[in-house]
């Protein structure tokens, strides 16, 4: 769901610029002010489809004659999640949202095309993933090297932190330091967002290289 609203997102903003409307957007609105709504309209479209998928499951449940949910939800066959700790995942899949649209948000300024925007995006969503591909050693040791930098680095935390809580018991101050550093870098990407849609989305037929970046960020 998350990749999926993001990539409406990206669409959205990449159709605005080849019809040049969005510079009809931009006369009347900050071009921040119009990525912002465009984040929380999407936002808001994921939180439905999440809402409306788990009403559906316990829905099902309820009517194939299951009697209640249980006290943990299973993630894993050796692994759970006490329903008590739901809401930092809940605070992981936000933060997360609100990262990957910031980056989204740049794709959309810096292509032109939906054909140009994959290799933008493949240079943050490949390293996101990167923490299903080392399950084997989250399960052999959740508490290693690795999966502790994986879940403390911002790109890979929300899954990475995800999984080591299914698999063990993580500490509180590495949760509390994941956390702060991913919102920080939502700070930091937002901020960055909105200085790179703000100069490219006025400009049309060229797509810049990624060593053009730190000008367009100094405008």
């Amino acid at each position: 769901s998350l990749f999926v609203t993001n990539g409406y997102l990206l669409q959205s903003v990449i159709e605005e610029k080849e019809t040049r409307l969005i510079e009809i957007l931009i006369s009347s609105m900050r071009p921040f002010h119009l990525l912002g709504g465009k984040i929380f309209a999407y936002g808001l479209l994921g939180l439905i489809q999440i809402v409306v998928w788990v009403g559906a499951v316990i829905l099902a449940i309820r009517v194939a004659g299951g009697e209640q949910l249980g006290a943990t939800l299973a993630v894993l066959p050796n692994g759970s999640i006490p329903t008590g700790a739901l809401p930092i995942p809940g605070a992981y899949f936000l933060l997360a949202y609100l990262l990957f649209a910031g980056f989204y948000g740049m794709v959309g300024a810096l292509s032109n095309s939906m054909k140009e925007s994959p290799q933008y995006a493949v240079i943050f969503t490949l390293p996101a993933a990167a923490p299903l591909y080392f399950i084997p050693l989250f399960i052999q040791s959740p508490d290693g090297t690795l999966p502790v930098i994986m879940s403390l680095f911002p790109l890979t935390a929300p899954i990475a932190m995800t999984q080591r809580m299914v698999i063990s018991q993580v500490p509180t101050i590495e949760i509390i330091a994941s956390i702060i550093l991913l919102a920080l870098a939502v700070i930091g990407v937002m901020w960055l967002a909105g200085r790179v849609f703000r100069v490219q989305t006025l400009l049309a037929g060229q797509t810049p290289r990624l060593r053009d970046l730190p000008k367009l960020v100094r405008g």
